[in-house]
């Protein structure tokens, strides 16, 4: 009998409706089912340091649940209701997964990005309307600390504050109460919560800012129902890997290291090993990596290009690493040299995999058991249906053809409930029902997704994404700028880097490093300041006179791999264009033939397809 194609397969799963499939409906749920089915197995084990003679804390999947229900009766007993909001501004720690997944259970968790500057985190807490604050402490000796003073005189609904350290509460002026976080949670009842104070599939689970950098931040609402969905189904697609633990390093901010990293783990019994506070910024994380791999015996572990690049530059060392088999990318685009050395260097299985927080972290996934050709994403999961879409005027025009580049679309359980301003509605939805995710692809007869580029024009930055127009609002307010575009430069840590582009009324009066001063001045988000600004005589237009950005991607590239060659003495013709079913392309010509390898190993993680030409 031959084997089923991916699309026959997928087929087959949908004959029982996903309501049948997965029992679990909430994120409490999915606790409520680990503790039940694996009690006894540790849940979480936490190293602060990372040194290979740290001894972690451990919690079995009885203790976590326990301390879930403890810390969801704390928030109780605060007043928090059903639609209250309780934002978690914590690195990554125990108490992170109990203030995440607790707050969750009875009202909303807003995890946010801790290092973002405090203006950001302001606006953020406002538009939400933050009820309860749980953080670090008040301690004017960390930058977190300083801006957990302007928070609260800057947030007014936020009415409780949680610290892990609640010994600097000096000097507060407004009234609100301060809980030291974990004396208070041991106060209180462990027992499971009662089915009536339980949240429901259709409640929303979770406020997550989908990192753009507008002066009123985008807050994308999950659902349990969305949340749990995309949990079950990763988890069924890692069953293979059976119980060996994982270590997670992403930020427990982001989709990716919460959904796919932590609750797909928890809810069928697998350890989740904290990878220091700090995740991957910690040095220890990534030069013991592998010696925890070994020490945990761990056969896969989440990972982004930029990381999967440092750990190949890594030392060798004499580690058993024959546990070691699967890695899955996800955050940023897979470049193919990237996978491939990466899978020969390790002797292991390389996927990648494409999502977002608005899908709930989740849209295609490479099967297990079946091969997709370079760095295809694979199918969209199941139960979800993913288009390759020519639209005209936000409405479909016709469904693109096997291989032909359009806007990817997708709608199904794991799409979220919109956001939560509704003036970000508008343009999200095609057809009322399809959501635009704003990247170009392509779809083939397998129904493998190639994704090419974007449509909308976000810089991704180490997973950070930056809106240009921020970039290019604050450029042309100062009195010299008539134009000004900005785009990602393909950067091999961060993926991209925000770059800009002006036209001057007179050259002579402004200099680059003025324009760069001004930036830092008039954008309040850091990732956001443009790495360099080239000053040109014109911005390349269409004929019908729109800005042509793929003509200064093209520029940016071309600078971006020059430059970096010209710093290894590496001579070499380069030019760039981009291919609308291939994305991104650099055609190098070498002056010396004999420096290919060394070029290539420069380039391994460079988010682009390079093609070498003999001279």
């Amino acid at each position: 009998m031959s084997k089923q194609t991916e699309l026959e397969l997928l087929a087959d799963l949908e004959k029982i409706s996903h309501q049948d499939r997965y029992h679990c409906k909430t994120t409490y749920d999915v606790f409520c089912h680990a503790e039940d089915e694996y009690a006894s197995n540790i849940a979480i084990a936490e190293h602060v340091t990372a040194t290979r003679d740290e001894a972690a804390k451990k919690l079995t999947f009885s203790e976590l649940v326990k301390k879930i229900n403890q810390t969801a009766n704390l928030f109780t007993s605060l007043g928090v209701q059903r639609t209250d909001v309780v934002s978690i501004l914590l690195p990554n720690l125990t108490e992170t997964h109990l203030s995440l997944w607790a707050s969750q259970a009875v009202a909303i968790a807003n995890p946010i990005n801790y290092l973002l500057q405090v203006d950001h985190i302001v606006e953020i807490l406002n538009e939400v309307k933050a009820k309860v604050l749980v953080t670090v402490s008040l301690s004017d000796a960390t930058d977190l600390g300083k801006k957990v003073h302007e928070i609260i005189d800057r947030v007014p609904s936020i009415q409780h504050l949680l610290l892990l350290d609640s010994s600097h509460t000096e000097n507060i002026n407004k009234q609100l109460s301060i809980t030291d976080f974990n004396s208070a949670i041991s106060t209180q009842f462990s027992e499971r919560l009662t089915q009536s104070s339980r949240p429901a599939q259709d409640d929303i689970a979770m406020y997550f800012h989908t990192g753009g950098t507008t002066g009123r931040p985008k807050i994308a609402k999950l659902s349990h129902g969305n949340i749990s969905f995309v949990v079950q189904v990763y988890a069924g697609f890692n069953a293979y890997h059976g119980q060996s633990a994982v270590l997670n390093a992403l930020p427990l901010f982001h989709v990716f290291g919460v959904i796919a990293a932590s609750l797909s783990m928890f809810i069928v019994g697998r350890t989740v090993v904290i990878m220091t506070p700090e995740g991957f910024r910690n040095p220890n994380t990534v030069k013991n990596w592998w010696y925890f791999v070994n020490k945990y015996q761990v056969c896969w572990f989440p990972t982004v290009p930029t990381i999967m690049s440092v750990l190949l530059q890594q030392p060798d060392e004499e580690i058993d690493l024959s546990c070691f088999e699967h890695a899955g990318s996800g955050s940023a685009p897979l470049p193919l040299e990237l996978k491939t050395s990466f899978a020969q260097k390790f002797n292991c299985s390389v996927t990648n995999g494409y999502g977002m927080t608005e899908s709930s972290c989740l849209i295609a996934r490479v099967i297990p058991g079946f091969d997709v050709d370079g760095v295809s994403v694979g199918n969209g999961i199941p139960y979800t249906r993913v288009i390759a879409a020519k639209l005209i005027d936000n409405k479909i025009s016709r469904v693109c053809r096997a291989n032909e580049t359009g806007i990817i679309l997708v709608k199904g359980p794991n799409v979220f409930q919109g956001y939560l301003n509704e003036s970000d509605n508008a343009t999200a939805w095609v057809d009322g029902e399809w959501f635009n995710t704003g990247d170009l692809g392509v779809i083939n007869e397998l129904g493998h997704i190639q994704l090419t580029g974007r449509a909308k024009d976000l810089i991704i930055r180490g997973g950070h994404n930056i809106d240009p127009q921020v970039i290019e609002d604050a450029l042309l307010a100062h009195s010299n700028v008539v134009q000004a575009v900005a785009i990602g430069q393909p950067d091999v840590h961060s993926g991209e880097i925000p770059v800009a582009y002006v036209v001057l009324k007179d050259k002579q009066q402004t200099t680059t490093t003025e324009l760069i001063e001004h930036c830092q001045a008039h954008i309040s988000e850091r990732a956001a300041i443009p790495k360099r600004i080239e000053i040109l005589d014109s911005i390349p237009v269409t004929a019908v006179g729109k800005i042509f950005k793929p003509a200064l991607r093209n520029k940016a590239t071309e600078f971006s791999v020059t430059s970096l060659f010209k710093s290894h003495d590496i001579s070499a013709q380069v030019n760039s264009e981009f291919d609308p079913e291939k994305g991104q392309l650099v055609h190098i010509r070498l002056s010396n033939s004999q420096d290919q390898k060394r070029a290539a190993a420069l380039l391994v993680a460079f988010p682009v397809l390079v093609n070498y030409i003999n001279s």
